[in-house]
């Protein structure tokens, strides 16, 4: 038994050091993803996860690739290249931190209040693994869940973590934000991440400040003329429509 704890323990291997995350994954996920972000905007992304069932990281293909320094594929640099999925998620030390990059203000809040899940017996094979079904109703949507025992890690796309194994679908009932696994393989290079020069706010704050420099003008100085005011204000109220579907529509539930 001691021998297994003191493996068990190596493998996850989380160390933290004020807000610099390291973690050994046990996992590798990738997700395709349908994005019904407005009601003519339909998004479609691949996503990385990375984590074993005490630690994870979560983002947009891209940006996973940004955050570990890998902009070099095939010669050209994608490093500026963004998907519209800025968020990034961790779960470290039972606290789950969204952080993201607008303009170059960084942002990260965190929150530690776990899901409520309701397991069903109804079954479906997803690439020829059984998964079962759960339930759960968290951000003003109620989600669906199908995860395997098979993969006895506990994790899932975004924040949907906390069932008996991994997530290998998740959609809400408008079908507006739809995860599919296309690929899971164990991974175990070691994880580390810098959350420090990214300033903490509270959840409503950050949400806040989000908006402000989505959508608004408050980041450009106030005598840029008032003809280019009006015409990039049109063009953030064009972008607001475009994106007026969020995953979290009530953020607070």
């Amino acid at each position: 038994m001691k021998k297994i704890y003191i493996y068990f323990a190596c493998l996850i291997s989380i160390i933290s050091f004020g807000q610099k995350i390291s973690f050994k994954p046990t996992v590798k996920v990738i997700y395709d993803a349908t994005l019904q972000l407005g009601e003519k905007y339909h998004h479609t992304q691949k996503f990385v996860l990375i984590g074993n069932s005490q630690a994870y990281y979560f983002a947009a293909a891209q940006n996973y690739l940004n955050d570990t320094g890998q902009y070099e594929i095939k010669g050209i640099d994608t490093k500026s290249i963004s998907d519209y999925f800025q968020e990034r998620v961790i779960r470290f030390n039972n606290k789950t931190t969204v952080f993201t990059t607008i303009i170059d203000s960084k942002l990260r809040y965190e929150e530690s209040e776990p899901l409520k899940w309701v397991l069903y017996s109804t079954t479906k094979v997803i690439g020829g693994i059984k998964c079962q079904l759960a339930t759960t109703n968290k951000f003003g949507r109620r989600w669906f869940a199908y995860f395997s025992k098979d993969y006895p890690q506990s994790l899932g796309p975004y924040k949907f973590n906390g069932l008996p194994g991994l997530v290998f679908e998740l959609y809400d009932t408008r079908d507006d934000y739809h995860f599919t696994l296309a690929n899971v393989e164990s991974f175990s290079e070691e994880f580390r991440f810098n959350l420090n020069e990214y300033k903490n706010y509270s959840k409503d704050k950050y949400l806040k400040a989000k908006y402000n420099m989505e959508f608004t003008l408050a980041g450009y100085p106030a005598d840029m003329g008032e003809e280019l005011r009006k015409e990039l204000q049109n063009a953030y109220d064009r972008k607001k429509i475009m994106y007026n579907n969020p995953l979290e529509l009530k953020p607070f539930e």
